[in-house]
């Protein structure tokens, strides 16, 4: 029923103020200008007849809407009077139905409006104004007020409030319309039904739970059109998206170019190797992009896009240092694939390209040690020698606070450019030989808006040459303004207290959010390899393969969502037979694709159900035929169909025949009782009596036929040809006997090792079980007593008495017995089950692994293989690892005894120990659909003898103690240092020398615990002790010196006793050795690696200290933090003495050598860089 309409509309009336007057003012952070403005009066002659609830206002035309006012003269579920504003889209009769829709569903309408109640004839001076906006459209057709004014207001004066407009019944409303433009499609939009792909043509990615930071990244990537199309050309035909990164990658390009809907990362982040967590882990996007790259690198060698990612995002920087008094200059070029800017205290991109090549003055006691020169004065620096065609800033938003121990993020306003020339930041000779401008232009803006510990990433990118940009907000793609792309995103300074204490809560909203959003990575393009790198990507660019089974799979999702949309008017069957019960081996008579245990995999396409989709409208008789056809039994056959339905313990099993009086009725009206229950799919199986096990022996006995077990072959005869055995009278009918009762049967081989469908038999209640046993022994031909074991669910087999009767062993239709085939030999092979219950604990519990060769690895234990790279096969998940080995070895033709395996994990592999079984290497909780990986190698000795060796963890130290490379080495308990030592120079590779100059030394929780001398044996090294070695002449002869030691003599110096000796020995070089430790804030508070030091006779302590800076490895800047203690012994006892309050000339003074003894302290107190990461930082990884 349509509104009724009332009165009628004309010009606005005169109401003493403007259009502008009561519209609401235009924002600046709208970014948008008025498209037409328009006013109607509504007049109103007589209120008392506005007995309906609801009226309309006769349209009036605004712009390219007809707008009227929706009015609720009794209130709209309230005391108060209700009114709101419709605008009118045009629209056309569907000549299909006849009904009116609109020529664009689509439309929208964003508009300021405003509404005034006044009184007729005091217009001026009585009146109420209410404003407010809104974005119109097909679905949000109005908009306004539901409490205008209360109705006993409206209707009497008040002299407390403005009221009494109604002036002897009339009543004038009047609206104030401006429709504004919208340049970015989404101002004021809720986003509810939004299409991005139909407004923007471009679709995003839904969130996984926190992978919005990937999203991020992904978009970008895909806009580096000439990226895409590299990584379009890699090989990746016989690969699997769920195993491969590239190939997933290449299918989620081409998902992105093709797609009309979101798109979702999980089979992306599958070939990550990624579980759940990570999916819910927010990752560092540097550090995504980072490893990405790698693996892309990595893939692309050998092809013919070997390198060409180093052409697009690898540039070329200079670390030099320059004497400025001597013509000598020290430098390195090194490759890098992003810059890190700072941004702590700078205003922008160039402030921070500045800072970045700043120049350090090496002077004073920091001079620089020229090779042939001596000491000298240098500066010190980077230059950029070339900058990549794309190249991508990392903006430092996130910085570590030393003085909190914690990361912080940097909000401050930081401004960046849409063009930047880099040529002032490039190396001069470079510019000498090439001169001229290098113009950058910006591409992309990765965005993180949120805190340290919250947050959320989205990308801003200008997709081709044409000067527009887009947010890529996860799942939602829209027009971005350059506000939104530059000043939204620079940060915001820290406002003063005293100010934020004066802001309203929506301007402090507005602020924090201001505060809390910036640009956390920027892409920039060389502007004269724009087009080349923006140009065009087609479908003839992607691999064959990925375009064959995305298409495939998006017009399937097509069909499935085509389905879904009619499933109302259809309903779904699965029709069961004896065709299928007989090829079928599992759990119950049929595959349940609803179990845990079911798999495609295991199920052959004769044992699957014949699915039908029949129109619920067709009637139950057409629905039999249809049944009959599919299953090629005549139309004039005998059979029962019987619903079949889920059972309590989430068994399906037989539920009760379909009555034939239903025949006349459509499916809709037969089955109104599961359509209630929604049940999605009706289960049908198909009884034939002629099938029946009594029937068959029945022919047997006649010698009609000679079969021992039921075949397709039979079963086609049955079927189709039984008249030419037996005349059409003798063929049985179903019987409506609520006494009989049709059990299934199956019987365990054990030299086939199959469990399938023998037969299924209609049996009395009233008969023993025998009489069944007898009859499969007549009919497999054997003389041997048959026992029946009852299936009752997954898991669950109990044996059942032949002296019962059927009644009293609760055997109903539906039900299932199986018997072992008597006198069978199981079968040679392995696995094998030499019982059916054996055989039941097989099917429940088993599992499909996935075995790949394991890379070549470098441990000498591991030998090279030339066996298979990857292979598949079904096991008990309560194998042992002695029956996983011994399968394994029938793939490899390698011993099992030497073979070595690895449970693969999301977060690394885990090798199976020789008295483990799988159940303790997989979920416990796994499913058929679960395939969990693995990994193996090939042994020089077996895997026994291998866990016999001891695990041991070094930390080679290059020319650092804050840098490190750890190994793990397999050794005996009796190796000695010597041994270990020629371990650790085939796995590093180092001179003969050097390896004559390692010291060898163990820290034990963070402290210096004692060295290894070369004939002593690493027994006595406890998992709690750390193992480090570095080459250190000095204090390696120093060491050798103290304990009384040559070169050709050593022993271990190891325990609390040498300790002792060493600090009362007086040695013959000149040295001392003391003991570094970190720490910070609390000498307890131990971390970072301790050390040896050798204190020089007559070094002051600037001199000592600037040793002891190069030895440590940590820049000038970071070093001059650090806070130095020493800790030594005096005649009076033990003295611990800060340097921190010295000047330079007291330290100048002062000389450690004399004041410290063997293995006395120095203690240097400053935060943990390498701190262990917490539960909440877990380190990402991709897999190769």
């Amino acid at each position: 029923m349509s509104d009724e309409v009332a009165g009628h509309v004309e010009e606005a009336i005169d109401l003493g103020k403007t259009a502008d007057d009561l519209l609401p003012s235009l924002s600046e952070d709208l970014e948008t200008e008025p498209q037409v403005e328009g006013s109607f009066t509504w007049r109103i002659e007589d209120w008392s007849k506005l007995t309906a609830d609801k009226y309309v206002s006769p349209r009036y035309k605004i712009g390219d809407f007809e707008w009227d006012i929706l009015l609720f003269p009794q209130g709209n579920h309230s005391k108060s009077l209700a009114v709101y504003i419709e605008p009118h889209a045009k629209g056309k009769k569907n000549e299909q139905t006849g009904e009116m829709e609109y020529e664009d569903p689509s439309w929208s309408c964003c508009a300021q409006f405003t509404i005034v109640l006044s009184r007729p004839g005091e217009d001026k001076k009585i009146q109420i104004v209410n404003s407010s906006h809104h974005r119109f459209n097909a679905i949000d057709t109005d908009w306004g007020f539901a409490s205008f004014i209360d109705l006993n207001h409206l209707k009497y004066s008040s002299k407390s409030r403005v009221s009494g407009l109604l002036n002897h019944g009339k009543l004038n409303i009047t609206a104030f319309v401006r429709i504004l433009k919208d340049p970015t499609g989404v101002l004021w939009h809720n986003f509810i039904n939004y299409d991005s792909k139909k407004v923007t043509g471009y679709v995003g990615f839904r969130n996984q739970g926190a992978t919005c930071y990937l999203n991020s990244l992904l978009q970008s990537y895909f806009f580096t059109k000439f990226f895409r199309k590299l990584v379009y050309q890699i090989p990746t035909s016989n690969e699997n998206p769920n195993d491969s990164v590239v190939l997933a990658l290449q299918r989620a390009f081409y998902q992105l170019q093709v797609s009309s809907f979101p798109l979702d990362t999980m089979e992306l982040t599958r070939s990550f190797g990624w579980d759940n967590a990570e999916a819910f882990t927010q990752h560092d996007v540097q550090e995504l992009n980072r490893i990405l790259m790698d693996r892309l690198e990595t893939r692309m060698k050998g092809t013919a896009v070997e390198n060409k990612l180093n052409e697009v995002f690898v540039g070329k920087m200079k670390s030099y240092i320059k004497c400025i008094n001597v013509d000598y200059e020290s430098s390195r070029i090194e490759d890098f694939w992003d810059v890190q800017m700072n941004v702590k205290n700078l205003k922008g991109l160039q402030d921070s390209f500045e800072n970045y090549i700043e120049v350090e003055l090496m002077d004073g006691e920091n001079q620089y040690a020229a090779q042939d020169y001596g000491l000298q004065d240098a500066k010190k620096g980077v230059v950029f020698e070339s900058f990549p065609s794309v190249l991508h800033l990392q903006l430092k938003r996130f910085e570590y606070d030393f003085n909190y121990d914690q990361l912080v993020k940097i909000n401050d306003k930081y401004e960046f450019p849409e063009r930047i020339d880099l040529s002032p930041y490039m190396d001069k000779d470079i510019l000498k030989t090439n001169p001229g401008p290098r113009w950058y232009e910006l591409h992309g803006v990765l965005v993180h808006t949120g805190d340290i510990s919250t947050g959320h990433y989205y990308a801003l990118i200008k997709p081709g040459i044409e000067d527009q940009w887009y947010r890529f907000d996860d799942e939602r793609v829209w027009k971005a303004t350059k506000k939104q792309v530059f000043d939204e995103n620079f940060g915001f300074d820290r406002l003063p207290d005293d100010k934020i204490r004066t802001m309203t809560r929506e301007q402090y909203q507005e602020y924090f959010v201001a505060r809390h959003t910036s640009a956390y990575m920027l892409v920039y393009i060389q502007e004269d390899k724009k087009d080349e790198i923006l140009q065009p990507v087609t479908s003839a660019d992607v691999p064959e393969h990925v375009v064959m089974s995305v298409d495939r799979e998006n017009k399937e999702r097509e069909l499935r969502e085509k389905e879904i949309k009619e499933a109302h008017l259809y309903t779904n069957l699965k029709i069961s037979s004896m065709s299928n019960f007989v090829h079928y081996q599992g759990f119950e008579t049929f595959p349940n694709n609803h179990s845990s245990l079911f798999s495609p995999d295991l199920n052959p396409d004769n044992s699957m159900p014949t699915s039908l989709r029949i129109p619920s409208k067709s009637y139950v008789r057409d629905l039999f035929k249809e049944i009959k056809n599919s299953l090629s039994i005549p139309l004039d056959r005998n059979v029962r169909y019987w619903k079949m339905e889920y059972r309590r313990n989430g068994t399906i099993r037989l539920d009760e025949p379909f009555p034939m009086s239903l025949e006349d009725q459509t499916l809709e009206t037969a089955l109104q009782d599961d359509a209630a229950r929604k049940i999605s799919t009706l289960n049908i199986f198909v009884e034939e009596p002629y099938l029946d096990l009594g029937f068959l022996l029945k022919l047997k006995k006649a010698g009609l036929i000679n079969n021992s077990e039921v075949t397709n072959d039979l079963i086609h005869t049955l079927r189709q040809d039984i008249t030419a055995l037996i005349p059409e009278s003798e063929i049985p009918q179903t019987i409506e006997d609520s006494n009989r009762q049709l059990l299934f049967i199956k019987k365990f081989d054990p030299l086939k090792q199959t469990l399938t469908g023998a037969a299924y038999c209609s049996v009395s209640q009233l008969d023993e079980v025998s009489a069944l046993s007898k009859m499969v022994a007549q009919f497999i031909e054997t003389d041997k007593q048959i026992d029946f074991y009852e299936e009752l669910q997954p898991g669950t087999i109990e044996p059942v008495s032949l002296k019962e009767r059927f009644y009293i062993a609760e055997l109903c239709s539906g039900d299932i017995l199986s018997f072992q085939v008597p006198d069978t030999q199981a079968a040679d092979i392995f696995p094998v089950y030499k019982t059916m219950t054996d055989f039941y604990q097989y099917l429940r519990h088993r599992i499909k692994l996935k075995f790949i060769k394991a890379q070549e690895s470098t441990e000498e234990y591991v030998l090279k293989n030339d066996s298979l790279d990857n292979f598949e096969f079904w096991i008990s998940a309560h194998a042992s690892y002695s029956d996983i080995s011994r399968v394994v070895s029938q793939y490899t033709q390698v011993q099992p005894e030497y073979l070595k395996i690895f449970a693969v994990y999301a977060n690394g592999k885990f090798p199976m120990k020789s008295d483990s079984s799988l159940s303790d290497y997989i979920l416990k909780d796994f499913n058929c659909e679960l395939t969990p990986s693995f990994e193996y190698e090939v042994l020089s000795m077996s895997l026994k003898e291998l866990e016999q060796l001891k695990s041991m963890k070094f930390y080679w130290l290059k020319n650092s103690y804050i840098h490190y490379q750890s190994y793990e080495f397999k050794v005996t308990n009796n190796c000695t240092v010597s041994e270990f030592l020629d371990k650790i120079q085939a796995k590093i590779g180092f001179s003969d020398e050097d390896k004559s100059n390692i010291l060898l030394w163990t820290n034990y929780n963070f402290h210096f615990n004692g060295v290894l001398a070369h004939n002593s044996t690493l027994k006595s090294i406890g998992k709690s002790v750390f193992l480090f070695g570095r080459i250190l002449p000095e204090e390696l002869a120093l060491v050798k010196q103290l304990d009384g030691m040559t070169e050709e003599e050593d022993a271990s110096i190891g325990d609390e006793e040498d300790m002792e000796i060493i600090k009362t020995l007086k040695p013959k070089i000149e040295g001392c050795l003391v003991m570094v430790v970190q720490y910070f804030k609390d000498p307890e508070n131990r971390h970072g690696i301790s050390f040896l030091f050798n204190l020089i006779p007559g070094e002051t302590f600037l001199k000592t200290r600037a040793r002891l800076h190069a030895k440590f490895g940590l820049g000038q800047k970071e070093f001059s933090k650090i806070k130095l203690r020493v800790w030594y012994t005096t005649p009076h006892g033990h003295s611990f003495r800060s340097l921190q309050d010295y000047t330079d000339e007291e330290l100048d003074k002062l000389i450690l050598y004399n004041i410290m003894s063997n293995l006395d302290c120095i203690y240097m107190d400053h935060p943990d860089r390498l701190r262990s990461q917490n539960s909440h930082d877990r380190p990402m990884f991709i897999k190769s």
